[in-house]
């Protein structure tokens, strides 16, 4: 039977705050694992006997680096893997993720529902990574300005983003070009109120909503949680926000437009604990787990991890922000949609036109004539990427 109260055990591996073009991580993985302090102080001390760990302390970075660490990780990976669960986030996808919240999703705010059902967010975020990973050096400036932007918050228009740069000749990048210096006082507006906050101070870090992810995923097994997490400054400063979900017992799912109810809520039996991880063996555990996933995704399969590789799909929890490019493919209805969409919207902002009046109207339009022409969806999309296309005769 399950406890009314389980403990929760969190750590991370690959922070780099708000650098997300750390050169020396890719890969930002947040890990925890469910079990009770006695447990996990009997558990430690014994694989460290076992293995003769030097320290005192499990630490997945150094486990990383011999043989007889990898067996450590495996064996830890093997013994709770149903116990368990790490988010994992690709950090320079990731970062095209925040163009599109903090650049896209303001002009858009009013109805960003439709726009998250149907998955515009994540076909702009998707092509924004393959420009970014087409090692051009424009992209690199862009998104280099565009990180140092949200790093400092500074007063300044964005053009500069785009001004001193050429764009690909391909439209669905000049479109992004048109759309964000069209809306700029919008997305400045956005960023102004976030300056001199907790939120903007750490605007581009992934911790609080690696764990936010977590928690709502272990509410839906347990009632209650008791969460220990290795020190941190991001979530320290995200205190308030955790403090609210102490003693909520309401179960709240919401549909993530994928036909499937995910919890958005979870019920905390105390304030967040933040602990040393020599005094607390869970968060060993969850540190080997979070280096374990970490590595794996940035190195693959190879002789470094195939002792253990196999035991990562098991562990994959909370939701894990991967690029996926089956959103940009053109082949797909969806893909074909946002890229006439995105033509749309850029269109009306050049025409200083609402951008969402009628919105319901011309996607309802978009879909209906895509759906009758499944075979010709690329020509549909060289055809409706002009401006004198049907679609744009407002």
């Amino acid at each position: 039977m399950k406890p009314t109260v389980q403990e929760i055990y969190c750590d991370e591996s690959g922070f780099s705050g708000n650098n997300l073009l750390d050169q020396e991580s890719s890969f930002f993985a947040y890990a925890s694992v469910a079990i009770d302090h006695e447990e996990a102080t009997e558990y430690v001390d014994n694989i460290i006997k076992k293995y003769k760990i030097q320290g005192g302390e499990l630490k997945g970075r150094n486990l990383l680096k011999s043989p007889n660490g990898k067996k450590v990780i495996a064996e830890v990976l093997k013994d709770f893997n149903n116990r368990i669960k790490v988010a994992v986030y690709h950090k320079k996808f990731n970062l095209s993720c925040k163009f599109y919240e903090y650049i896209f999703e303001p002009a858009l705010a009013q109805k960003n529902s439709l726009f998250y059902q149907i998955k515009f967010h994540r076909f702009i975020s998707n092509l924004l990574y393959v420009y970014f990973v087409s090692q051009s050096a424009d992209a690199e400036k862009i998104f280099s300005d565009f990180q140092k932007l949200m790093r400092d918050l500074e007063d300044t228009e964005l053009n500069y983003l785009f001004d001193s740069l050429k764009t690909p000749d391909i439209l669905p990048f000049d479109d992004i070009k048109t759309f964000c210096i069209h809306h700029r006082d919008t997305i400045n507006q956005e960023l102004n109120s976030l300056r001199g906050t907790h939120t903007g101070k750490w605007i581009l870090e992934l911790s609080s909503s690696a764990l936010f992810s977590i928690l709502c995923d272990w509410g839906k097994e347990f009632n209650q949680l008791k969460v220990f997490c290795d020190v941190s400054k991001p979530l320290k400063g995200d205190k308030e926000v955790f403090d609210g979900w102490i003693g909520r017992e309401d179960k709240i799912y919401i549909d993530f437009f994928q036909g499937v109810e995910e919890p958005i809520t979870f019920n905390l039996s105390q304030e967040v604990q933040f602990v040393e991880s020599h005094k607390f063996p869970g968060i060993q555990i969850a540190d080997v787990a979070a280096a374990a996933c970490a590595c794996a995704f940035r190195e693959g399969n190879n002789e470094k991890t195939e002792s253990w590789i196999e035991h990562i799909p098991g562990i994959m929890g909370g939701h894990s922000v991967i690029p996926d490019l089956s959103y940009i493919d053109p082949n797909t209805l969806d893909a074909t949609r946002n890229l006439i969409l995105l033509r749309y919207l850029a269109e009306k902002s050049i025409n200083k036109q609402p951008l969402l009046d009628g919105i319901e109207e011309f996607l309802s339009a978009v879909t209906h004539d895509l759906s009758l022409n499944p075979s010709n969806r690329i020509a549909t999309i060289a055809e409706n990427c002009r401006s004198d296309a049907p679609y744009f005769n407002f």
